[in-house]
């Protein structure tokens, strides 16, 4: 098994940062070799770099369809030309403040790769490094990573400990559960019958919507939906209207989404190679990332360490959900370091 562990940031690269707001491409080079072995068909990533140029420098990542788009592109309102992932959070005068902060988001491999190939998340992570140093950016203040974004957040930190001042990992361990390994299979064999069927955007839709389930409480399905339908068989109920319209706005291509799915399973980091001090977020409701795992986590590191637990309706998505209670801690969390 191939395994290039360096950052590469020795070798030219024609990518160069500018001090304003927007992207970067960078080329990733040839001998860039992922752990399984396989190939990139694309070597092209990109970083969008929002808010402060001149502030510290705090990377977001999200889950396995965040994009490098974190924060809303230019305009207002209706007129918005991009609405970031993590509009909530990230934005001026919002909890992660882009008057103050230089925030980074990063595309994750495979990106448009047309082929379902193997990709873990110390390779996302050393593709980070390479792209952030061919862009100037030697060491990050802060790494804050959510659901998969945490986990390659621990990759990063375990890889390149002098690359990152702080981490802030929510809803990550370092390691699936095998409940969460077992859906995620399901949602795999769905994909892959779609694409034995030459129907990749159905199996998307529908491996979407299974995976919404487990987003998302059993508590929080209860107060929204009332389970009602029509009169005859294959009428629909409105908790699976909501579910089908999830799935098509889907937007991960099929092999993509086989990659990332397949990304979260095999992820495996040891905790004692983390020394950078984290602060990790967990959510009551999460029954795909269980708050023990993230103590057992906790328990584990080799740095400083600290655990927050919130208690929360929107189970894995409060991330996405919980603005007022995980935007103070964040808040709070950048503070205190700068």
């Amino acid at each position: 098994m191939a395994m290039a562990l360096e950052t590469f940031s020795s070798e030219p690269q024609a990518a160069q940062r500018k001090d304003t707001n927007g992207d970067v491409t960078i080329v990733l080079p040839a001998h860039f070799e992922l752990e399984s072995g396989d190939t990139l068909n694309t070597r092209h990533v990109k970083l969008r770099f929002h808010g402060n140029p001149n502030g510290p420098k705090v990377l977001c990542l999200g889950g396995i369809s965040a994009t490098r788009i974190v924060a809303d592109g230019p305009g207002s309102g209706d007129a918005l030309a991009e609405k970031g992932w993590w509009r909530d959070f990230v934005g001026y005068s919002a909890p992660v403040d882009l008057h103050s902060y230089c925030v980074i988001g990063f595309d994750f491999l495979p990106g448009n790769d047309t082929d379902t190939i193997t990709i873990t998340t110390h390779d996302q992570a050393r593709a980070l490094a390479y792209a952030l140093s061919s862009t100037g950016v030697e060491r990050l203040d802060s790494f804050i990573g959510s659901s998969y974004g945490g986990m390659v957040a621990l990759a990063f930190a375990s890889l390149f400990p002098e690359r990152v001042g702080r981490l802030c990992v929510i809803s990550a361990a370092d390691r699936s559960h095998p409940a969460a390994i077992a859906q995620r299979g399901v949602q795999r064999r769905i994909l892959a019958l779609a694409d034995s069927c030459d129907k990749p955007e159905e199996g998307v839709a529908l491996a979407r919507q299974l995976a919404m389930i487990s987003y998302r409480s059993a508590e929080e399905f209860d107060q929204r939906f009332s389970g009602t339908v029509g009169p005859n068989n294959g009428d629909s109920y409105d908790v699976c209207d909501y579910l089908i319209a999830r799935g098509k706005q889907c937007a991960m291509s099929l092999h993509c989404y086989m990659a990332l799915s397949d990304s979260i399973d095999r992820h495996r980091v040891d905790p004692a190679t983390i020394t950078t001090p984290v602060l990790l977020i967990a959510s009551d409701s999460d029954h795909l990332v269980f708050p023990k795992d993230m103590q057992t986590l906790q328990s584990a590191l080799a740095g400083q360490s600290e655990y927050r637990e919130i208690s929360s309706l929107y189970g894995h998505d409060a991330f996405l959900k919980e603005i007022d209670s995980i935007g103070a801690i964040l808040a709070d969390h950048l503070a205190e370091g700068y």
